[in-house]
């Protein structure tokens, strides 16, 4: 299965909900890899710390647009699960991606401004429905904080796109960004909250797949 992470807008939480979610799927026992198709390759530097004793997770670079959907068919053969690791820009990649997932997560900050943005984007969305009818999508909302306002009101704002809204959510922890360095997972990690986060989110994932038919 292809799970294409994507969203325009930068610093939304791409890299680090795909790193993650990989980790999760990786310790229950599926083997993962990730398409980075971002020109930093943090993915790919990221699964260059990790150590041997984790689950193994590959990551592959994957810059050129008509690459992607060749390579991710090809990786898919070995993997149960393809990572598609989105650039912020609004280039044909974001929609090689869309159209190459079996299910599309956009991570997106629980801001009145990313949500503004995200006109943009449905419009690629919508385009790329144009070539594949059923793209299943759902928002992932990350960096939340229960204690403001805005962010409680968020998931109202975000049902007028019409697509579905994860229930897990990402909060903003520092963990997140001490594992973005380390080669690992919140999982792998200290911060038990996180680490709660992450399996929340890795058991909605599968049961997404199991109910499109994946699993």
């Amino acid at each position: 299965m292809k799970i294409g992470i994507s969203n325009l807008k930068g610093g939304v939480g791409k890299t680090t909900v795909s790193q993650n979610l990989a980790v999760g799927l990786a310790h229950v026992g599926y083997k993962v890899c990730i398409v980075d198709t971002d020109r930093n390759q943090n993915s790919v530097s990221w699964v260059g710390e990790r150590s041997g004793e984790l689950p193994s997770i590959l990551a592959v670079g994957v810059t050129d647009t008509k690459a992607l959907n060749k390579m991710a068919d090809q990786l898919e053969a070995d993997h149960d699960f393809i990572i598609i690791d989105g650039t912020p820009s609004l280039s044909e990649m974001t929609t090689r991606i869309i159209l190459s997932s079996d299910l599309l997560i956009i991570p997106i900050l629980p801001s009145g401004h990313d949500i503004r943005s995200m006109q943009i984007f449905f419009e690629r969305y919508e385009q790329a429905k144009e070539f594949r009818e059923n793209i299943p999508a759902y928002f992932f909302i990350n960096q939340y904080s229960e204690t403001i306002k805005l962010h409680q009101s968020t998931k109202e704002l975000l049902n007028d796109f019409g697509i579905g809204i994860m229930e897990t959510k990402f909060n903003r922890r520092v963990a997140y960004a001490e594992t973005s360095i380390t080669g690992q997972g919140v999982y792998e990690y200290s911060d038990e909250k996180a680490k709660a986060e992450v399996t929340a989110l890795t058991k909605e994932v599968l049961e997404i797949a199991k109910k499109l038919g994946y699993l």
